[in-house]
């Protein structure tokens, strides 16, 4: 998986956790393979797992994972976008991104 096929991934219908875990695994699988893709890519495998992981097995509103993904999916665009202007700007939205998921 590309990081522009990560931010097509969001297009689907998801109905699920396993579906949240199917996306992570891709991403983990495929990054070593992407270059300067990778962290990305790790950053965005890590964010799925680490929400899948927290909401399962408690009684989640489809709402709250729906914001999910809708969040997620913006993030793996801003990384994308970046990707394609330049390595700095990649790096910035990396980082960007790292400290915001620091945080949650």
């Amino acid at each position: 998986m590309k990081l522009l096929d990560a931010t097509q991934w969001f297009a689907q219908d998801m109905v699920g956790f396993s579906d949240i875990h199917y996306f992570a695994a891709r991403c983990r699988d495929t990054a070593a393979s992407q270059g300067r893709e990778s962290a990305a890519l790790i950053l965005l495998a890590h964010a799925a797992s680490a929400f899948a992981e927290r909401q399962e097995g408690v009684a989640v509103s489809t709402d709250t994972v729906h914001a999910f993904l809708v969040d997620l999916h913006e993030q793996a665009k801003r990384l994308n976008d970046a990707a394609g202007r330049s390595d700095d700007a990649l790096l910035e939205a990396l980082n960007s991104f790292a400290a915001q998921q620091a945080w949650k």
